[in-house]
């Protein structure tokens, strides 16, 4: 059965993409988990730990690239040939990201830094403070100007306001999470707001392979993009399920489309 529109779904990933239908998916935008605990290889990620703080485990380098190669793949299938994604990466995994990103066909199109505000102390070594965010496309460079690029003025680097222009280091605070459930990994929606805004249309339909705490699916409640969004995770599912309907509940009436924007699949 095909998965609706305007849907998060507590499965694996791997079963959720089989579902959506093919070349259906205008924008990829995900953060995928850095560590993970395989029963083999590939069909297995470690996001089901009791506590939320101690999510993620550490696996062999070998083990990442099997992984990320197998998501990508089943994504590919589910993407538009004008369709563009955008990956979140650690340092650590980067090279694996990287070449099962050109194993499947995509072509890079921008190497963003998203540094933020603070990092785990260390005395050996520099402070990691900072995000790599892979900016690629389906399309060839000979049909680049199908690929959708907004330029919004808001976003600039530029103080000149009829040459815009935008860097790709991006000074973003990451979020401090007061009280309550936490989750290891949350995107600040200034991050996700802007990759929504800039890399799609209204009504596109963006996909987020790993929820997390769904970051990804409140900034398209906020500009009118549709969504598809898996979590592995029972308690992490609830959390982004608890913050997608506080963003609906403050959403002016006319955007909540309260009988058809959500679907809940548990």
């Amino acid at each position: 059965m095909t998965l609706s529109l305007n849907s998060v779904h507590n499965i694996n990933c791997f079963e959720g993409l089989k579902r959506i239908k093919p070349e259906s998916i205008d924008l990829l935008l995900t953060d995928p988990p850095f560590g993970i605990d395989f029963h083999k290889v590939g069909t297995q990620y470690n996001r089901s730990q009791k506590e939320l703080g101690k999510m993620y485990t550490e696996i062999p380098q070998e083990n990442y690239y099997d992984f990320t190669l197998k998501w990508l793949q089943a994504v590919w299938k589910t993407l538009k040939p004008n369709a563009s994604g955008l990956i979140f990466s650690g340092w650590n995994n980067l090279g694996d990201i990287l070449n099962a990103l050109t194993e499947v066909g995509g072509r890079l199109v921008n190497h963003i830094i998203w540094k933020y505000q603070f990092g785990v102390f260390t005395k050996k070594k520099f402070v990691s403070s900072h995000y790599h965010l892979l900016y690629f496309t389906k399309l060839s460079k000979k049909n680049d100007n199908e690929r959708t690029f907004n330029r919004i003025a808001e976003f600039t680097n530029s103080k000149n306001p009829k040459k815009l222009y935008f860097e790709d280091v991006w000074i973003i605070n990451r979020d401090y999470q007061k009280g309550g459930e936490k989750t290891p990994t949350r995107l600040p929606l200034a991050v996700t707001d802007k990759c929504v805004r800039m890399c799609s249309n209204e009504n596109d339909v963006i996909l987020e392979p790993f929820l997390g705490s769904g970051s990804v699916v409140l900034s398209c409640l906020k500009f009118n993009r549709k969504f598809i969004g898996f979590e592995i995770s029972k308690p992490i599912f609830n959390v982004a399920v608890s913050r997608i309907e506080e963003m609906r509940h403050q959403l002016k009436p006319d955007k909540r489309k309260i009988d058809s924007w959500l679907e809940m699949k548990k």
